[in-house]
């Protein structure tokens, strides 16, 4: 069980008869368990420390995979509009229909119905999905700054 600073500052040794001074066997076994705790503070703090360097290896990686997302996404932003379309967060109301389902599309018009339902339900699956990955990648970045703050603290 750890000393406690109390403990150590509320030790009594008693004294010889023989000689003045304290009795050695009493104060060896006293400074063999004051031994044994700082050594085993020390082992924590090493553990603390070194879960701290990996914390920080890891959340300097998470934040350059989160900056490279973020340089993806904005350069796929990018060719979407050089590409005259907008981000899935603004889609073009107007479907795009390849030819040959532009002809079964004539051939029955319940088809045409049935793919302006799709046509929506993906698009509003794209914006949920944009929004989700809006919200985790405000979560992550959130995090990190935590971590980061947490350990510029330590």
């Amino acid at each position: 069980m750890p000393l406690t600073p109390a403990e150590v500052r509320a030790t009594q040794f008693s004294t010889t008869r023989l000689r003045a001074g304290y009795d050695m066997d009493e104060v060896d076994a006293f400074l063999d368990i004051i031994e044994a705790d700082v050594a085993q503070y020390a082992d924590e703090l090493q553990r603390s420390r070194d879960g701290e360097a990996v914390l920080r290896t890891q959340c300097d990686q998470i934040q350059a995979r989160l900056t490279m997302a973020e340089q993806r996404l904005g350069e796929a932003q990018e060719q979407l509009a050089e590409a005259g379309r907008t981000p899935a967060v603004a889609l073009p109301v107007e479907p795009i229909v390849p030819a040959e389902l532009e002809q079964h599309l004539g051939e029955n018009p319940d088809a045409a119905a049935v793919l302006s339902v799709a046509q929506q339900t993906a698009d509003e699956i794209v914006r949920y999905a944009q929004a989700r990955a809006d919200g985790i990648r405000a979560s992550v970045r959130s995090m990190l700054d935590d971590q980061k703050a947490l350990l510029d603290r330590e």
